[in-house]
């Protein structure tokens, strides 16, 4: 009895945060009334306030969700791509985590809305300095999925020449974000393509490979 109340609590919390992040996603942080959020989940507001404390405190968890949401797809999505588990190359795989990330945003291009981390990102950043915290932490973990590839490709291309792995696995997170953004105002998920040809274009030239 107590493991399927824990699963339906589990399941209650779930379903909170799931409309959360799609109302942030598709109206903002702001614009989102905790009201709606319980009409969606269908639950109480002694239910909601069972799982947060506020609207707060349902916005890190919206992220902390998404966050781990991300990785699970990306993961389960190289899986299954060409070579995933013969490749040796760091370079390779770190252009296949791009190749996964369109992936990724190709099959979500039917929800409405945008990223859930970019439009926090606009709307919290300057005004809410613990939100920004958190943010930036979540584009430093997209950044250090790409940096261990960098400083494996460094030593193996270039080795003896440093290279500031930090800045360009940042500058590969502003490219991805940035092109997410292009895609969705162009209604054209080739823009992004297109951008992370040149991405993986300037690592080559960088790396002299």
């Amino acid at each position: 009895m107590h493991e399927i109340k824990q699963a339906r609590a589990l399941a209650t919390r779930s379903r909170i945060v799931g409309e959360a992040a799609r109302l942030f996603a598709l109206k903002g942080y702001h614009d989102t009334k905790l009201e709606e959020v319980f009409t969606g989940a269908k639950v109480t507001t002694g239910a909601f306030f069972h799982y947060f404390t506020s609207k707060e405190d349902l916005g890190f968890a919206v992220i902390n969700s998404h966050m781990e949401k991300r990785r699970q797809d990306l993961e389960q999505i190289e899986k299954w791509m060409p070579g995933s588990h013969i490749e040796h190359d760091p370079l390779s795989r770190l252009f296949r985590r791009l190749d996964a990330i369109q992936e990724m945003v190709h099959e979500r291009e039917k929800r409405k809305g945008g990223c859930v981390i970019g439009n926090l990102s606009m709307a919290l950043s300057d005004t809410h300095d613990a939100f920004r915290r958190r943010l930036a932490e979540c584009f430093d973990e997209m950044a250090l999925e790409f940096k261990p590839y960098l400083d494996a490709a460094v030593e193996r291309y270039r080795p003896g020449h440093p290279l500031d792995t930090s800045a360009l696995a940042r500058y590969i997170v502003g490219i991805v974000e940035g092109s997410i953004m292009l895609a969705r105002t162009r209604q054209d998920c080739h823009v992004m393509g297109q951008n992370f040809d040149f991405v993986k274009e300037h690592i080559k030239l960088l790396l002299r490979v």
